[in-house]
């Protein structure tokens, strides 16, 4: 079977970049043309902008070709004319900006809610090997890049190119072989922006990749505050900050001065572009093959299309730097889960609760054996303790039971029925998980307790609270039972949040419990007290239990001792006492007998 670790976001991203076409492609396909109302509604009103634009040229024209004839009844069309263009476009550009805008944030909301979507339901191997802050980096620095890009695309690119596309045209029927001379000289430029845009689409990859890391980093040093001040490590921390923080300074100049060399190129081909066509404008003038009015309106639709064309050559630049953003998008929404069940999966039934392992191994992608030849078994109702020293492989074991994991071979079955064989979410429904690391949401208390049923109503979520003895230290708080956690429960004592997280899992009623050294990190009197909480949500479910303390498993009904990720004794608390092997030692270790 494949190992779900194997395939993860790191491999994908070191694939090979796909095109700017292709990336704009599926942009439009998939993700713009969703909204093609607003699609429409901007590219309607692009081009109300744009001919708006380029018809200063033919005004310019007209209008001195009649002074040059003395003609004076272009008075007072002129004027009007040209604040009438000066009115339709500004309106039209206010509502093609507020429009495009809207399209562009509408696509950014839609990309966030696909990426979250995808990554909240995402191998929990990858969700491990990424990292919280690179994955909290996407949804912040990339998404804001990218915002920015499709903005630009969205405002500039239809309305620039029309701009061009219209006012060519008309320069072309002014004076055609004037406007040639433009059309030959200004994609001379174009080779050189497009080898910049390039370079600059790699370094931004690198650079929103380090950004990650530097969010990451960043979430390190505050939320281990504590030991950073206890060990004095802030010199230490600081050192590590400043090189990171050096590390993106220079990514930022490299972005810089590549998209710096934009402009000068464009402003060099300009200045050459508009030499050639005083020099060639007058000799044809003084030939009597065009006239001023001609000369003037290509003048005017030079100055029309320069901006544009300026604005183009930059956008790839921006362009270029929010691609190498879309395609850490992709990799996101192309990555497949490799923990998946058959669409058409049966939901799992639970009659007893019964668990057998057989002959289940595993190990990470570096190659390293978590699990060899696993074969143990719970009974309906038993309470079975996982013990070992540390990295013999009890977290990984109880991993696999929701499948947060696949075993890479062997089978797990709950009443004889295979666990590959149902769907995930029955399967997790079976489970409720208490461990010693309490995942609490900054929500209320009434609300974190009620996630272990959404439909619970406050009465079972005060029962529940009530079984895990938290009810009376709820009361007491200020808001009671609407009283917020805090981050990560910051407004609680560890065995407070333990209880909770007791609760929770009692309001859950799931006929299998994991306990994932739920009571280490206590002292004494929350120990107890969180000990007794357990063994009420024990009663009647069959329960696997990893502790370090053996004091708490001593009542085990069956106790397997793992070592090197096999099992190297199996049995009962006194028994293995006696047969004085790891166990024994493991005990005389804790309680020095």
């Amino acid at each position: 079977m494949t190992d779900p670790a194997h395939s993860g976001p790191a491999n994908a991203d070191e694939a090979k970049p796909a095109s700017t076409a292709a990336l704009g492609k599926r942009l439009w396909r998939d993700w713009l043309w969703r909204r093609p109302g607003l699609v429409v509604l901007a590219l309607i009103l692009s081009a109300i902008t744009a001919g708006a634009a380029a018809s200063y040229a033919g005004v310019i024209a007209w209008t001195f070709d009649k002074l040059n004839t003395g003609a004076a009844d272009f008075f007072p069309l002129a004027p009007l004319a040209v604040v009438g263009l000066a009115t339709i476009r500004g309106v039209s550009l206010y509502l093609q900006t507020v429009q495009t805008n809207r399209l562009a944030l509408n696509v950014m909301q839609d990309l966030q809610n696909a990426m979250f979507a995808k990554l909240v339901r995402a191998d929990f191997a990858r969700l491990q090997a990424e990292g919280t802050g690179s994955l909290v980096s996407r949804f912040t620095n990339d998404i804001t890049l990218l915002r920015e890009t499709i903005v630009r695309l969205s405002n500039n690119l239809m309305r620039d190119v029309l701009t061009v596309i219209i006012t060519i045209g008309v320069m072309l029927s002014l004076d055609w072989m004037l406007s040639l001379l433009i059309l030959v000289v200004y994609p001379i430029a174009a080779w050189p922006v497009i080898r910049i845009g390039q370079r600059l689409r790699k370094t931004s990859s690198q650079a929103q990749a380090q950004m990650g890391e530097v969010t990451s980093q960043l979430e390190e040093s505050f939320s281990g505050a504590r030991m950073v001040k206890t060990y004095g490590l802030e010199d230490y921390e600081g050192e590590r900050a400043r090189q990171s923080f050096a590390d993106r300074l220079r990514f930022l100049l490299k972005i810089t001065e590549n998209k710096a060399r934009v402009d000068p190129i464009l402003e060099v081909v300009g200045g050459l572009a508009f030499a050639g066509l005083v020099a060639f404008a007058g000799w044809r003038m003084l030939e009597g093959e065009t006239s001023l009015g001609n000369i003037i309106g290509v003048l005017t639709g030079i100055g029309v299309i320069s901006p544009a064309i300026r604005a183009l050559g930059t956008l790839n630049a921006v362009v270029q730097e929010g691609f190498a953003v879309l395609e850490r998008v992709f990799v996101i929404l192309d990555t497949d889960e490799t923990v998946t069940a058959a669409l058409d999966a049966p939901a799992l039934e639970v009659k007893s609760g019964a668990l057998a392992l057989a002959g289940v191994s595993f190990a990470y992608p570096d190659g390293s054996v978590a699990l060899s030849d696993i074969t143990l078994k719970a009974e309906p109702g038993q309470t079975i303790a996982l013990v070992g020293p540390s990295g013999s492989g009890k977290s990984t074991l109880l991993n696999l039971l929701p499948r947060l994991y696949d075993v890479q071979s062997g089978s797990i079955a709950i009443d004889d029925t295979d666990i590959r064989a149902v769907s995930l979410s029955s399967l997790r429904a079976t489970m409720a998980l208490v461990s010693q690391d309490v995942t609490l949401f900054d929500d209320s208390v009434r609300a974190n307790i009620g996630f272990g049923d959404l439909d619970a109503d406050g009465a079972a979520i005060i029962a529940a609270a009530k079984a895990a003895d938290a009810h009376d230290f709820i009361m007491a708080l200020p808001g009671g039972y609407d009283s917020p956690v805090g981050p990560r429960g910051s407004n609680l004592s560890g065995g407070q949040r333990q209880r909770l997280s007791i609760a929770r899992a009692i309001l859950k009623d799931a006929p299998i419990l994991l306990l994932d050294e739920a009571t280490s990190a206590l002292d004494t009197e929350s120990e107890q007290r969180v000990q007794a909480a357990l063994e009420r949500l024990s009663e009647g479910r069959t329960s696997l239990v990893i502790a370090h303390r053996l004091s708490t498993v001593r009542q085990a009904d069956w106790i397997y001792v793992l070592d090197g990720g096999r099992i190297a004794e199996e049995g009962r608390h006194d028994d293995l006492v006696a047969r004085d092997g790891l166990y024994a030692r493991l005990c005389r270790m804790q309680f020095g007998a």
